[in-house]
């Protein structure tokens, strides 16, 4: 979005404005000249300027009204900017004064789409969660979240604006706390603050805030880029971050952010799960034998029929061959306890090869390979009990069927034990375990475990931050033909 876009958002926020402010374009202000009046507040005016020495662009934020408490919070912001040096806040750039009137200079930002395409909300809400998770870990909420006061920078990343409320956690030495005095009082009295459609009820209320406070901000702004209309999937998530008492919302902005990414990734995004078993099924049933054939309790009876890998091996051979024939010629051997005819039955009934689909009968058949050591069976027993499909919901032993097939060697089932680890699935939460098993995956050409260590990189997760590392391996996975990767990559 150029300047004209960005003047139509801040013309939106203008209560009162006019045609031009106070500083004319080509007037030099310390070491900024002014290019273009971009629009004014409540309680200051935003030029777009440029560096005289260096020519970097950059945003001027100048206070042209200090009643009712406004100077308070523009300094308190300006202090945010100075002190606070995150990734998720504008970067400060000067500071100063005009005719008495003070000023400071960030980084120049653009505005949201408007509307934002909804394929974009999840990952760009991830991030939104994400920064404000990292103001809440530098001891402060922002306690005036709201889509107006998320801006972001040329590569999609989020910025929180707008810091005026800002306000520290506990207790402790406080940079910015010089200028809190105020910040919750209008003419002399204590009023509730935030905005009235974002803010949660204790800060109407009470002025009252804290980090649940700002993760019911969150829940509000999901549902707004939605344009009210969410997709059924992330109706909880908004529902449980906007609950009336603080202590029924997600517990932190990283939790809500886990939560976002948990409903639309596949091992990492729900949509991709069934493709990952499928890949995971079809890789020892149609491609070369597994090697956990080597197992007695895999080969199945010593008859003149042939076997359930030479079966597997021809019909590779022969993609023509009706898989309803090939069903009725691996069904006696299921039947009799061979381990790959019965991941083969399973894989009929799951997807419907063959016969119709019914995932209550495929799921016993993946069992009964599973329990007979086939790897693959394994895995994909682990997936269907981590998504209720064919049986119940048990995250527990969903993650100790993806523990037997990982520790032999599935690749899929480290991804999906990654998976567990890094957000307390089944499993106690340990993240830089999580990291550490994506890795393992990742480094032998697993494209969605590199996806996943892609994303663990961007976000910080189970590892430092490391942006680069990061789109490397998201790379990697894109040049699979990952489309997970091939979208984070697309939307960054």
């Amino acid at each position: 979005m150029g300047d004209a876009g960005v003047e139509r958002w801040l013309a939106a926020r203008t209560p009162e404005r006019g045609a031009c402010g106070r500083l004319k374009p080509g007037a030099v202000v310390g070491e900024w000249r002014i290019a273009v009046f971009l629009g004014a507040g409540l309680s200051a005016e935003v030029y777009r300027v440029q560096n005289v020495r260096f020519g970097h662009e950059g945003a001027l934020k100048l206070l042209v009204n200090e009643t009712r408490g406004l100077r308070e919070r523009f300094l308190a912001e300006a202090d945010a900017l100075r002190f606070l040096s995150l990734s998720a806040l504008p970067s400060f750039l000067g500071a100063g004064k005009v005719d008495g009137k003070p000023y400071y200079v960030m980084e120049y930002l653009q505005p949201l789409p408007d509307p934002m395409p909804r394929a974009e909300v999840p990952r760009f809400m991830n991030k939104v969660a994400k920064a404000v998770h990292r103001l809440h870990e530098a001891g402060y909420v922002h306690r005036d979240l709201k889509p107006g006061n998320i801006l972001r920078r040329t590569n999609g990343d989020p910025v929180l604006i707008d810091l005026g409320l800002i306000k520290k956690r506990g207790n402790g030495p406080d940079p910015i706390g010089r200028h809190a005095r105020g910040i919750s009082v209008v003419d002399g009295k204590p009023v509730g603050v935030g905005t009235l459609d974002f803010a949660a009820p204790e800060q109407l209320l009470k002025g009252e805030a804290s980090v649940q406070s700002d993760v019911f901000a969150l829940g509000k702004i999901l549902r707004f880029l939605y344009e009210g209309h969410p997709p059924q999937a992330v109706k909880p998530i908004i529902r449980r971050a906007t609950r009336e008492l603080p202590g029924d919302r997600y517990p932190s902005a990283d939790a809500f952010a886990a939560a976002i990414r948990h409903r639309h990734r596949p091992m990492i995004l729900c949509v991709f799960l069934s493709l990952l078993a499928a890949a995971t099924v079809t890789h020892a049933v149609r491609g070369r034998p597994s090697t956990v054939l080597s197992n007695p309790a895999s080969v199945g009876p010593q008859t003149d029929q042939p076997s359930a890998e030479a079966l597997a091996a021809a019909h590779e051979q022969r993609p023509d061959e009706a898989d309803v024939d090939y069903l009725q010629r691996m069904l006696p051997l299921a039947e009799a306890g061979d381990a790959l005819a019965q991941a083969v039955v399973a894989e009929a009934y799951f997807y419907g090869h063959g016969t119709a689909t019914n995932r209550v009968t495929a799921v016993s058949w993946y069992r009964k390979s599973a329990e007979a050591g086939n790897v693959a069976a394994q895995a994909s027993l682990g997936l269907c009990l981590f998504r209720g499909w064919g049986c119940d919901k048990d995250l527990k032993e969903a993650a100790s069927w993806y523990t037997k097939a990982a520790t032999q060697g599935n690749l899929g089932a480290m991804n999906d034990l990654a998976f567990c680890y890094l957000h307390g699935y089944g499993v106690e939460k340990d993240q830089e375990m999580g990291f550490g098993l994506a890795m393992e995956a990742a480094e032998k050409g697993h494209a969605p475990a590199q996806t996943l260590v892609g994303e663990c990189y961007l976000d910080g997760i189970g590892v430092e931050q490391d942006v680069e590392l990061g789109e490397k391996w998201l790379y990697r996975a894109a040049r699979q033909n990952n489309a997970r990767a091939q979208m984070l990559l697309r939307y960054r």
